[in-house]
């Protein structure tokens, strides 16, 4: 979980795309890439939430 959730921070989506796609606060998002937070302390839901967005991404991808 944690791999999918960092190659989505890690990746070029904006935090306002990943944030209108999952629901998760942008400021969130944004904390996080700035290393501001840490993945240790994010909440289980949201977690959830950024893991299901990239691997829709992936699944979307393959086709």
């Amino acid at each position: 979980m944690r791999t999918e959730i960092m190659n989505l921070l890690n990746s070029d989506i904006s935090a306002y795309q990943i944030s209108k796609s999952t629901g998760v606060n942008e400021s969130t998002i944004k904390q996080l890439r700035l290393g501001k937070s840490k993945l240790d302390r994010l909440g289980l839901l949201n977690a959830e939430k950024l893991y299901d967005y990239q691997k829709q991404i992936e699944e979307n991808e393959k086709n």
